[in-house]
């Protein structure tokens, strides 16, 4: 796929490029017909709309909002008290205002991505029809419908638009509504799409993402729209696993790694390039202090970040569970050459002393994310490694791991959980892949008499930290209001399960009603 993405990227340029020799024939200037008659350029065209998900994991993103308004993470005050953001204690405490700068960055994310499909399908409806313009819009259907499912779990009701030409401000629909528009938009594409994975569909819609998004809608009926879907959800879960297409990773954390690309768990991926998406997956940035940087030998990117984990969710692993050392980093740090890492500070006499950087997950005091943790204060995020060959030198570069937005593991748990809801635990706690998933973690299957569904939220949690279904699964399972470190418990009435419509969105659209709970600031 990062060859892919240099051949967007590159003739992005190249139809960028003016032409200097006039004697030339010019063709930079491609009629579109004749353009979108070549199958390659149909699949070149409707990347656009893809490369809007690179931004899912930069500080200002919807991975970051998600994952900063569950147990997970936090970024308490900087050590040295240097400087704190509000934004950030919003999300900490649920208490979340119309003018949250990553609530807007979130809702923008959604809508313009599905800006971009509408744009793109309005043209290639009007393009010369064959088959592979029928499947790229199939594809980019399904892809808006993953955009609206995203913003309708976050905002419940949404402004609907999907035409390009459509006049006036987008009328805005309720949950439920939406839930059956984007079931029926994916059932009506779904037989067109792609049903080999391949490394050319890697990071495309695929049959198995449109069922992977049918699994989520299932799944989530009952909370959404009172309606419990649990067989339908295991039904459609059972046809991705049976489909071949994809199997557990013997190894954790191969689905991580530097040079993840076409994984066996990647149902659908964000690709990632260290030269081609810049300004796109860079959590060094947000959780390394500068001197823990240095450690990793990323040298002048960071903002001395100190997003760290949350000390009960830490608390929550199993000690034995691999995953936990898997995905933060603590106690003592080694550098890049396995050497013991240390840091240094002055001695009262002048003198230079250097101290084992060893970094306490828990306890920390709740009071300390307001007046400043210590250097050594959390747990920080290693689950995806970093490049430590210098590339990563400012905060800009990204990250060359690809993000799987969607990973085998979470429907063989998406599986096992519609079992457990239609109280067939027994057949649940047999399933061969989720036992897998517990002993690739290094722990023993769970037995049925212990299958509850606190176990199972906690198999999820740890399985699926910092994937962005954090809040999605604490809401479905009842955790999201309750208090956590740093967090007293969120009001009784339930408005903060859904986040409030940003105020300049609101301005923007006068047929937009503000979410129950969230009182917008006035307008001019």
């Amino acid at each position: 796929m990062k060859k892919i993405l240099s051949i967007i990227f590159g003739a992005a340029a190249i139809f960028a490029t003016s032409c200097t020799n006039l004697d030339e024939e010019i063709y930079s200037q491609i009629p579109q017909d004749v353009f979108l008659s070549d199958p390659e350029h149909i699949a070149l065209y409707t990347s656009r709309p893809y490369t809007y998900l690179q931004t899912w994991g930069n500080e200002q993103s919807m991975l970051t909002m998600i994952i900063m308004l569950t147990n997970e993470t936090a970024i308490p005050t900087e050590y040295e008290g240097h400087w704190s953001e509000p934004r950030y204690t919003e999300l900490q405490t649920h208490n979340i205002t119309t003018s949250c700068k990553l609530v807007k960055t979130s809702w923008d994310f959604c809508f313009d991505g599905i800006s971009a499909c509408n744009d793109a399908i309005y043209v290639l409806e009007n393009a010369p029809q064959n088959e592979t313009t029928l499947k790229n819009i199939a594809d980019l259907k399904v892809l808006r419908a993953y955009y609206y499912l995203l913003a309708v779990d976050c905002w419940g009701n949404v402004p609907f638009s999907i035409s390009r030409t459509e006049e006036g401000y987008p009328v805005q629909k309720d949950r439920p509504t939406m839930l059956k528009w984007i079931e029926d938009e994916i059932k009506d594409n779904i037989d067109k799409l792609d049903t080999v994975v391949s490394p050319v569909t890697y990071g495309r819609i695929t049959r198995e993402v449109a069922r992977f998004l049918l699994a989520k809608i299932y799944l989530n009926s009952e909370k959404w729209t009172g309606t419990p879907r649990y067989a339908e959800a295991e039904q459609v879960c059972k046809d991705i696993m049976d489909s071949g297409n994809f199997h557990l990773t013997p190894k954790y954390e191969a689905n991580f790694a530097i040079d993840n690309a076409n994984g066996s768990e990647a149902i659908f991926a964000i690709p990632h390039s260290s030269v081609y998406t810049n300004y796109a997956f860079y959590l060094y940035v947000m959780t390394f202090n500068n001197d823990l940087a240095k450690a990793f030998n990323i040298e002048g990117a960071s903002w001395n970040g100190t997003m760290i984990c949350q000390p009960d969710f830490f608390d929550s692993y199993d000690p034995a569970d691999l995953r936990r050392d898997l995905t933060w980093l603590h106690g003592q740090v080694y550098d890049y050459n396995g050497n013991k890492y240390t840091y240094s500070q002055k001695k009262p006499d002048g003198s230079t002393e250097y101290i084992d950087y060893i970094l306490n997950p828990s306890p920390i005091d709740p009071a300390r994310f307001s007046s400043g943790i210590g250097r050594l204060d959390g747990a920080r995020i290693i689950k995806w490694p970093y490049q430590t060959d210098g590339t990563l030198n400012t905060y800009k570069i990204s990250m060359e791991n690809d993000f799987y937005l969607m990973r085998y593991s979470d429907v063989v748990l998406m599986y096992v959980e519609a079992l457990l809801r239609q109280s067939k635990a027994a057949e649940a706690a047999n399933v061969q892949e989720f036992k897998d998933i517990r002993t690739r973690a290094g722990l023993a299957p769970i037995a049925a008499a212990d299958l509850t569904l606190d176990a199972l939220y906690l198999e999820r949690s740890h399985e699926l930290a910092l994937e962005g279904w954090q809040r999605q699964d604490m809401i479905r399972f009842g955790k999201y209001t309750e208090a956590w470190w740093a967090k007293p418990a969120d009001n009784p009435d339930g408005h903060t399960e859904l986040l409030p419509i940003p105020d300049e969105r609101k301005a923007d659209n006068p047929n937009l009603k503000q979410n129950p709970g969230y009182v917008s600031a006035p307008t001019e």
